[in-house]
């Protein structure tokens, strides 16, 4: 089971997440919408390079040229990219673009059955998927009858035909990502805004903690 966290910005937060057991961490860089969790690729590269060993720096893009994508990796240092809305043909591109120990994660929306279809081309030069199960349509069924937000049980289907390790993200917390790993089992999960101080917006060294420790207990036991 591997955990990341996503969207650090800063050496505090940076700590955080190595204390709390991550296995990865993602830097937002390439900004295409408003929002205070990007930084810049040399910010990324600088506090990747704090990182002890076994904990896997990921860069996560909404850039979605492949030139524009490759750059901001080299600039950073870092070979592990989170890709969002980026056409195949620019893909099989980065991948041209990239040495050969680079890794490319894709991610997509559970609902969105034309795009998950379409990732059947991309198995070969891709090395994972990340499956975001949140609802956007309120009145798909979930997992909780009373909100109805999260689609686990599709997702579970999902990991068990995909070829490729699946990392669940989508509204995850330290209180539900023990629900998640069970309904799921997926090859690893993902958070970001739930672990979140909604005051000073850095990573919450208790919800962390705990979102890391649910996440292993519940896989391992």
């Amino acid at each position: 089971m591997q955990v990341k966290i996503c969207g650090i910005q800063n050496e505090h937060e940076l700590r955080t997440a190595i204390d709390a057991g991550a296995d990865a961490v993602g830097f937002l860089v390439g900004q295409l919408h408003r929002s205070k969790t990007f930084i810049l690729a040399s910010t990324a590269g600088r506090l990747a390079q704090q990182l002890p060993p076994f904990i896997t720096p990921v860069i996560v893009t909404h850039l979605t040229k492949a030139e524009e994508i490759e750059e901001i990796m080299t600039r950073a240092n870092i070979y592990t990219v989170q890709l969002h809305n980026v056409a195949n043909e620019e893909i099989f591109k980065l991948r041209d673009l990239l040495p050969a120990h680079a890794k490319i994660i894709v991610y997509e929306y559970i609902n969105n059955a034309k795009q998950l279809m379409d990732l059947d081309e991309l198995y070969p030069v891709i090395n994972a998927i990340t499956l975001d199960c949140y609802n956007k349509e309120v009145n798909l069924i979930g997992q909780h009858d009373k909100d109805k937000i999260y689609n686990w049980r599709e997702a579970a289907e999902f990991v068990s035909q995909c070829p490729l390790p699946v990392i669940i993200s989508g509204g995850i917390s330290a209180e539900n990502v023990a629900e998640v790993v069970n309904q799921t089992m997926p090859y690893g999960v993902d958070a970001c805004s739930h672990l979140k101080d909604k005051e000073t917006q850095d990573c919450d060294q208790e919800k962390t903690v705990n979102y890391v420790k649910n996440a292993k207990i519940a896989f391992y036991n």
